[in-house]
């Protein structure tokens, strides 16, 4: 059963978009080259696959075409940093008229078969592939913005996408 309907279930997304768009101007100036390690994606590298991947994937999910996420890798290489935050107001854009086009008896009752052979309801799909995804790289984008050199940055900034001094305390 689905706990999520749908308009939670977008909130969630655009949330996760949001708080993307924070950690990119907690990024340091010079960090765009910065990489954990050889062989790790760039922060440019990052922003660009984050740029186009989560309504890449909401549409792969929702049209069982696997391959429709990677429209946006041809071009996203092009992407220049400065542009992230409006390529992320894009992707808000394209989940709104997403889920605009699904009814609640569709997420919660439609079956999807997933990329590796599972079958399971269309909302479920959304949450195991694109929002688990979205997510795990919101966390890349923050761990990579604290090793580029923003020690000034927290666990607020990450999950809630607020600095610590504009926070409100949890009681």
């Amino acid at each position: 059963m689905m706990l999520l309907n749908k308009e939670e279930l977008l909130t969630a997304f655009l949330r996760e978009i949001d708080i993307c768009i924070h950690l990119y101007h907690k990024l340091p100036a010079d960090s765009l080259e910065f990489r954990p390690t050889p062989g790790q994606r760039s922060v440019l590298e990052l922003l660009q696959y984050i740029s186009y991947m989560t309504a890449g994937f909401v549409k792969a999910v929702v049209q069982e075409e696997w391959e429709l996420y990677r429209c946006g890798e041809a071009n996203c290489h092009d992407l220049k940093a400065s542009d992230f935050p409006e390529a992320m107001e894009e992707q808000k854009r394209l989940l709104r008229e997403l889920f605009a086009s699904l009814s609640e008896d569709q997420i919660r009752a439609r079956r999807v078969t997933m990329p590796w052979g599972e079958e399971v309801s269309l909302g479920a799909g959304l949450l195991e592939f694109p929002y688990r995804c979205i997510v795990g790289y919101r966390m890349q984008l923050f761990l990579y913005a604290k090793a580029a050199g923003n020690s000034d940055i927290s666990t607020a900034n990450c999950w809630a996408g607020v600095d610590v001094n504009t926070a409100k305390a949890v009681k």
